[in-house]
């Protein structure tokens, strides 16, 4: 039976990085996971404030994923889907009620860019799963307006200052957590008003990239897939050692077979026409971010 959401939440997060998708929010994470003060879900996006999705699970469910925590632990949490209005239009207002004094942490990235990762996964990791890409991002972007809506950043803010004050929310950029990531991550360690003389970069900087890791992983499946269902190749390719399976997916590879696979289980690029026209769709956009930031933002005009 599903538990009933009660109207007092048994555990709140003390903050959240809400979005966005395809920012750097995994990397993020997983710098922060570091820190002795700090502790995680144990799902890192639960997405328990998006009635979609898990809600309905209740608060001893959401609980449970943190009873790992320690004494004193900052509870945090990472659903970039809560900035996926209008398609989550909830989630603002469910963490504002339940978790009012959250802080609340959003990356961006050239909205361009972002919109053609969140492209690559949604067709890859939830749409179309083993089925090779024969959508452009334009024409995908049609049927899933979702990709487009993502990053219009200062559409996804402004819900959520109707709900929050702006002092409760850090924004941040993905080409400072690439630059200089020992900076931008002091900066959320501030925020958060835990210890910042902690270095979490010291051990050497994250790369979170599972996105190519799946396609990488997918592709070597399926162009393996005619030598697995044959019998004789199957059976002498798993006696072998898996260095030289690897050598023989290599060569594979080389082959027109092989690339004609990769080709079809890459995103398709973007086309410069396409750049533009996106460029200019987000162009107003990023000048209200501009202003409300005051930053200058134009090299996303290109």
């Amino acid at each position: 039976m599903i538990e009933q959401i009660s109207q007092t939440p048994k555990t709140v997060p003390d903050f959240v990085i809400v979005g966005a998708a395809k920012s750097g929010t995994s990397t993020l994470y997983r710098y922060l996971d570091l820190h002795p003060q700090i502790c995680f879900s144990r799902e890192k996006e639960p997405c328990f404030f998006d009635r979609r999705a898990t809600w309905d699970r209740g608060w001893n469910w959401y609980a449970s994923l943190f009873e790992h925590a320690q004494k004193g632990q900052l509870l945090g949490e990472g659903s970039t889907n809560y900035t996926f209005w209008p398609h989550v239009p909830d989630a603002p207002a469910l963490l504002a009620e339940h978790a009012p004094d959250a802080k609340l942490i959003y990356m961006m990235r050239h909205p361009v860019d972002r919109t053609y990762s969140h492209y690559s996964h949604r067709f890859t990791k939830e749409l179309f799963p083993g089925k090779p890409f024969d959508q452009t991002v334009e024409e995908f972007s049609q049927s899933d307006p979702m990709i487009l809506d993502c990053s219009h950043y200062m559409q996804q803010i402004e819900q959520f200052l109707y709900h929050f004050q702006r002092k409760q929310m850090l924004f941040l950029f993905m080409d400072e957590l690439i630059e200089n990531p020992t900076n931008l991550v002091k900066k959320v360690l501030n925020f958060l008003e835990v210890d910042d003389q902690i270095d979490l970069v010291a051990q050497g900087a994250i790369v979170d990239n599972k996105g190519s890791q799946h396609r990488d992983g997918k592709l070597r499946y399926y162009t393996t897939e005619p030598f697995r269902n044959h019998p004789i190749i199957s059976k002498l390719a798993y006696a072998l050692p898996k260095s030289f399976r690897t050598a023989g997916y290599n060569l594979v590879m080389r082959t027109p077979y092989g690339k004609r696979m990769r080709q079809a289980f890459n995103p398709i690029p973007m086309s410069p026409q396409a750049r533009q026209h996106f460029v200019e769709l987000f162009r107003a956009g990023n000048q209200e971010l501009e202003k409300f930031l005051d930053i200058d933002l134009s090299h996303w005009n290109q």
